[in-house]
Protein backbone atom coordinates (compact mmCIF):
# COMPACT_ATOMS: atom_id res chain seq x y z
CA UNK A 1 0.00 0.00 0.00
CA UNK A 2 0.91 3.59 -1.03
CA UNK A 3 1.82 6.36 1.79
CA UNK A 4 0.65 9.31 0.58
CA UNK A 5 2.57 12.25 2.27
CA UNK A 6 2.36 15.87 2.64
CA UNK A 7 5.68 18.44 3.59
CA UNK A 8 5.42 20.95 6.31
CA UNK A 9 7.38 23.14 4.67
CA UNK A 10 10.44 24.33 6.42
CA UNK A 11 10.71 28.01 6.72
CA UNK A 12 13.37 30.36 8.82
CA UNK A 13 12.93 31.39 11.98
CA UNK A 14 10.87 35.28 11.59
CA UNK A 15 13.04 36.25 14.80
CA UNK A 16 16.52 35.28 13.76
CA UNK A 17 15.61 34.83 9.92
CA UNK A 18 17.53 31.61 9.64
CA UNK A 19 17.34 27.69 10.18
CA UNK A 20 18.54 25.37 12.58
CA UNK A 21 17.84 22.04 13.78
CA UNK A 22 16.74 23.45 17.36
CA UNK A 23 13.49 24.46 16.22
CA UNK A 24 11.26 24.07 12.90
CA UNK A 25 8.66 26.41 11.51
CA UNK A 26 6.15 26.42 8.83
CA UNK A 27 3.53 28.31 7.45
CA UNK A 28 -0.19 28.53 7.93
CA UNK A 29 -2.59 30.13 6.17
CA UNK A 30 -6.98 30.02 7.10
CA UNK A 31 -9.50 33.30 6.59
CA UNK A 32 -10.21 35.13 9.65
CA UNK A 33 -13.68 36.72 9.06
CA UNK A 34 -12.68 36.45 5.50
CA UNK A 35 -9.61 38.18 5.69
CA UNK A 36 -6.58 35.72 4.56
CA UNK A 37 -3.81 35.43 6.46
CA UNK A 38 -0.57 33.51 6.29
CA UNK A 39 1.37 33.07 9.86
CA UNK A 40 4.92 31.38 10.56
CA UNK A 41 4.37 29.24 13.38
CA UNK A 42 6.80 27.24 15.46
CA UNK A 43 6.07 23.35 15.24
CA UNK A 44 6.36 22.51 19.17
CA UNK A 45 5.27 18.97 19.81
CA UNK A 46 5.21 19.98 23.38
CA UNK A 47 2.56 22.67 23.11
CA UNK A 48 -0.89 21.17 23.94
CA UNK A 49 -2.74 23.80 21.77
CA UNK A 50 -1.99 25.70 18.28
CA UNK A 51 -1.77 29.34 19.73
CA UNK A 52 -1.33 32.58 17.58
CA UNK A 53 -0.19 36.06 19.19
CA UNK A 54 -2.69 38.73 18.84
CA UNK A 55 0.74 41.01 18.72
CA UNK A 56 0.94 39.62 15.09
CA UNK A 57 0.58 42.29 12.46
CA UNK A 58 -1.78 40.15 10.63
CA UNK A 59 -3.94 39.49 13.65
CA UNK A 60 -4.06 43.09 15.47
CA UNK A 61 -6.72 44.26 13.53
CA UNK A 62 -9.11 40.83 14.67
CA UNK A 63 -8.19 41.67 18.57
CA UNK A 64 -11.10 43.34 20.09
CA UNK A 65 -13.45 40.73 17.99
CA UNK A 66 -11.33 38.02 19.18
CA UNK A 67 -11.42 38.75 23.04
CA UNK A 68 -14.84 38.94 22.94
CA UNK A 69 -14.76 35.21 21.79
CA UNK A 70 -17.31 32.83 24.34
CA UNK A 71 -14.50 29.97 23.89
CA UNK A 72 -12.05 31.17 26.89
CA UNK A 73 -9.79 28.68 28.09
CA UNK A 74 -6.45 28.82 30.01
CA UNK A 75 -2.97 27.03 29.05
CA UNK A 76 0.33 27.01 30.41
CA UNK A 77 3.66 27.63 28.93
CA UNK A 78 6.71 25.31 29.78
CA UNK A 79 7.86 27.70 32.90
CA UNK A 80 3.77 26.74 33.81
CA UNK A 81 2.98 30.76 33.43
CA UNK A 82 -0.28 30.92 32.70
CA UNK A 83 -1.73 31.53 29.22
CA UNK A 84 -5.16 33.44 28.66
CA UNK A 85 -6.69 31.90 25.18
CA UNK A 86 -9.44 32.85 22.91
CA UNK A 87 -10.48 30.26 20.91
CA UNK A 88 -11.90 31.34 17.40
CA UNK A 89 -13.20 29.82 14.59
CA UNK A 90 -11.90 30.55 11.13
CA UNK A 91 -12.07 28.99 7.75
CA UNK A 92 -10.07 27.72 4.80
CA UNK A 93 -7.30 26.34 7.36
CA UNK A 94 -4.23 25.24 5.12
CA UNK A 95 -1.84 23.14 7.09
CA UNK A 96 0.16 22.08 3.86
CA UNK A 97 -0.75 22.46 0.34
CA UNK A 98 -2.41 19.00 0.38
CA UNK A 99 -4.18 19.45 3.50
CA UNK A 100 -7.06 22.43 3.97
CA UNK A 101 -10.11 22.07 6.84
CA UNK A 102 -12.80 24.33 6.21
CA UNK A 103 -13.13 25.37 9.12
CA UNK A 104 -11.41 24.92 12.59
CA UNK A 105 -11.14 26.34 16.18
CA UNK A 106 -7.90 28.02 17.06
CA UNK A 107 -6.78 29.44 20.18
CA UNK A 108 -5.37 33.61 20.16
CA UNK A 109 -3.77 34.94 23.10
CA UNK A 110 -2.71 38.33 23.97
CA UNK A 111 0.26 36.25 26.61
CA UNK A 112 2.43 35.37 23.65
CA UNK A 113 3.03 38.55 21.78
CA UNK A 114 3.65 37.91 18.06
CA UNK A 115 4.71 34.33 18.34
CA UNK A 116 2.80 31.32 17.12
CA UNK A 117 3.07 27.81 17.91
CA UNK A 118 1.43 24.75 15.85
CA UNK A 119 0.19 21.99 18.76
CA UNK A 120 -0.06 19.32 19.37
CA UNK A 121 -4.45 19.49 18.87
CA UNK A 122 -3.71 20.35 15.49
CA UNK A 123 -0.66 17.42 15.04
CA UNK A 124 -2.03 14.92 16.97
CA UNK A 125 -5.47 14.59 14.64
CA UNK A 126 -2.58 13.36 11.61
CA UNK A 127 0.11 10.88 11.66
CA UNK A 128 2.90 13.31 11.23
CA UNK A 129 6.91 12.23 11.26
CA UNK A 130 9.76 14.39 11.65
CA UNK A 131 12.58 12.42 9.21
CA UNK A 132 16.22 13.77 9.72
CA UNK A 133 17.93 14.29 6.22
CA UNK A 134 21.70 12.78 6.07
CA UNK A 135 22.46 15.91 3.39
CA UNK A 136 21.06 18.22 5.33
CA UNK A 137 21.62 19.58 8.86
CA UNK A 138 17.71 19.39 9.85
CA UNK A 139 15.27 17.23 8.83
CA UNK A 140 11.32 17.40 7.48
CA UNK A 141 7.87 17.28 9.26
CA UNK A 142 5.61 15.09 7.51
CA UNK A 143 1.96 14.18 7.56
CA UNK A 144 1.21 11.10 6.90
CA UNK A 145 -1.86 8.94 5.04
CA UNK A 146 -3.47 12.31 5.27
CA UNK A 147 -6.66 11.42 3.01
CA UNK A 148 -7.58 8.94 5.54
CA UNK A 149 -7.15 11.20 8.44
CA UNK A 150 -9.10 14.08 6.71
CA UNK A 151 -12.26 11.63 5.73
CA UNK A 152 -12.28 10.68 9.41
CA UNK A 153 -12.55 14.38 10.31
CA UNK A 154 -15.12 14.83 8.27
CA UNK A 155 -16.80 12.23 9.29
CA UNK A 156 -16.60 13.11 13.34
CA UNK A 157 -17.89 16.40 12.75
CA UNK A 158 -20.69 14.93 11.18
CA UNK A 159 -21.32 12.51 14.01
CA UNK A 160 -21.24 15.76 16.64
CA UNK A 161 -23.34 17.40 14.65
CA UNK A 162 -21.07 20.74 14.34
CA UNK A 163 -19.84 22.54 11.38
CA UNK A 164 -15.81 22.58 12.29
CA UNK A 165 -13.21 20.67 13.58
CA UNK A 166 -12.55 20.83 17.23
CA UNK A 167 -9.18 19.29 17.86
CA UNK A 168 -9.85 19.78 21.74
CA UNK A 169 -13.01 17.95 21.30
CA UNK A 170 -11.67 15.21 19.38
CA UNK A 171 -9.01 14.47 21.66
CA UNK A 172 -11.21 14.17 24.69
CA UNK A 173 -12.86 11.64 22.60
CA UNK A 174 -9.88 10.07 21.85
CA UNK A 175 -8.71 9.75 25.36
CA UNK A 176 -11.78 8.66 26.75
CA UNK A 177 -11.95 5.55 24.40
CA UNK A 178 -8.26 4.63 25.67
CA UNK A 179 -8.89 5.09 29.08
CA UNK A 180 -12.41 2.49 28.53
Amino acid sequence: MEINKSELKKKANPATKAFNRESYFTDIKFDLNTKPIKITTKIDTGATYTVIGMENSYIKPFKDKLLKSSMRGIAYDASGTELKLYGYIVEDFRLTDEITLDKIKLFFSEDIGNKALLGMDILSLFDFQYLKEKRQNYGTFWINNYDEALKDLQTRRLNKDIDYIDPILIAAVDDAKENQ
